[in-house]
């Protein structure tokens, strides 16, 4: 028994060892969702929660439910929105899935062990046993695990990157419905005032007062407004679907929202250095500079490891058949005769070329983005400031005026339904205008990372 138990006690302490060295590291993808919350925190206007189907659920659902029964703001659909789209949540786990890896990477490969018992020539069995470890796994098991926390980071990022698009286009698509909501109740006014021009047109030609000509005109443009109703009420009844997609709510459902849109904020928004903030504070930016940072392990474990990949290191013992142990090491390792690992090598290089060179081509892309949408937004706001204080005004004054003369038999009432139809067109213009601002802004918001946006006034939204 002594020299069995001689064998035995290193055998089972070389495994211990082994256990002990790869530790007992297991997934927590709730730790890592927590950790993703505090990244995004104040990037997004309401904090994120996963749902993993468990009793809490019933809670947000009445919460949803709640915020659905009023009328829908730009902060309650993106708070809808992150509770109830099911792709968004369906995103997190990858996150989980991430951080796996990382737990696997800094495991060992399991040891082989090996038996082998056959009859001997003399009087006994042979006995053979084998503990077998990949020992270059072990000397790769650091790199290996920078390499995967270095993704892992990527993934984070890229998640948050799309966390803030997903807020920018939700809001967008909120700004968009109500605007199309205040066009379409423009486009009914209108449809009314040519209806009118046409009953009117329809009076006077039965008494033989205008021209089939002119008559037939009136009846056209009264079809032809009517004509624009039906195209905004389905211009109207796409952005609700769309909208509804990113609420994960039906489009047929009861929830509304407003019937116009806020004006123009007085305060205007900081553009100086938003380009360089846009650089700095974008999650995707980040994630490149991440999925840089995993190549360059990769390359370095290439060059570090090219000539060998494997190594195994084992531990072997024969008990002979008068009962005798033999106990001895072995090595294995491969002999880097036909492949040094110079392929693996030039390929991690030009990996690490080509994401330097599509890092610095979205740096530019990102600024572009910027530069873009900030004009739009400051286009849009002109555009509405100059509708709303000098064209809207004079088109009002147009119809007061028209319509005094018109109580004095001085202008035709076809005449004045033609500048109330005036009015019309461009308050519809000032509402595109407006519609267009908030839009640009909220993708503005997303263009340059997601925090809020600073004015001129010191003041951020």
């Amino acid at each position: 028994m002594a020299p069995a138990q001689h064998f035995l006690r290193p055998f089972c302490i070389s495994v211990a060892g082994l256990v002990l060295l790869a530790g007992c590291a297991t997934p927590d993808p709730d730790s890592a969702f927590r950790d993703f919350g505090q990244l995004v925190e104040g990037r997004v206007p309401e904090p994120v929660v996963w749902r993993t189907g468990g009793p809490e659920d019933a809670a947000v659902d009445q919460r949803i439910k709640e915020m659905l029964a009023a009328p829908l703001t730009a902060d309650s659909v993106v708070q809808i929105a992150l509770l109830n789209n099911r792709e968004l949540q369906a995103r997190y786990a990858d996150l989980g899935i991430a951080q796996a890896d990382v737990v696997q990477a800094g495991l060992l490969q399991n040891p082989v062990f090996e038996i082998m018992v056959r009859p001997s020539t003399e009087e006994g069995t042979n006995i053979e046993l084998g503990l077998m470890q990949n020992f270059v796994d072990l000397l790769m098991r650091p790199v290996r695990q920078k390499i995967a926390e270095a993704e892992y980071e990527a993934v984070r990022l890229e998640m948050a990157a799309h966390l803030v698009d997903f807020v920018g286009d939700v809001q967008a698509s909120y700004y968009d419905h109500v605007g199309a909501k205040a066009e379409h109740a423009v486009a009914m006014e209108m449809a009314v005032t040519g209806e009118d021009a046409a009953d009117l047109s329809t009076a006077f030609h039965t008494a033989g007062n205008i021209s089939d000509l002119e008559h037939a005109g009136h009846l056209a443009e009264a079809a032809d407004v009517r004509a624009e109703l039906y195209e905004v009420e389905e211009t109207m009844r796409e952005s609700r679907i769309e909208l509804s997609l990113l609420l994960g709510v039906s489009p047929v459902g009861e929830w509304t929202v407003p019937s116009r849109l806020a004006p123009i904020p007085e305060a205007t928004v900081r553009l100086a250095g938003l380009e360089d903030r846009a650089v700095r504070q974008r999650f995707d930016l980040a994630a490149h500079r991440a999925e840089l940072n995993a190549a360059l392990e990769e390359l370095g474990f290439e060059k570090d490891f090219r000539l060998f990949e494997e190594g195994d290191l084992s531990v072997s013992a024969e008990r002979e058949p008068d009962g005798a142990w033999l106990i001895g090491p072995a090595l294995e390792i491969p002999l880097p005769i036909f492949d040094q690992g110079q392929a693996r090598v030039t390929s991690a290089t030009l990996a690490v070329r080509a994401m330097r060179d599509r890092l610095l081509a979205e740096e530019r892309a990102v600024r572009s983005d910027v530069i873009m949408t900030s004009d739009a937004m400051t286009l849009a706001r002109t555009r509405a400031l100059h509708i709303s204080k000098t064209l809207l005004p004079l088109r009002e004054d147009i119809v007061r005026l028209t319509l005094a003369e018109y109580n004095y038999m001085l202008e035709s009432p076809f005449h004045l339904l033609e500048t109330q139809q005036d009015a019309n067109e461009t308050y519809w213009r000032y509402v595109e205008a407006l519609t267009d601002y908030w839009v640009a802004r909220a993708k503005l918001r997303a263009a340059t990372g997601g925090n809020p946006l600073e004015t001129e006034s010191g003041d951020a939204s």
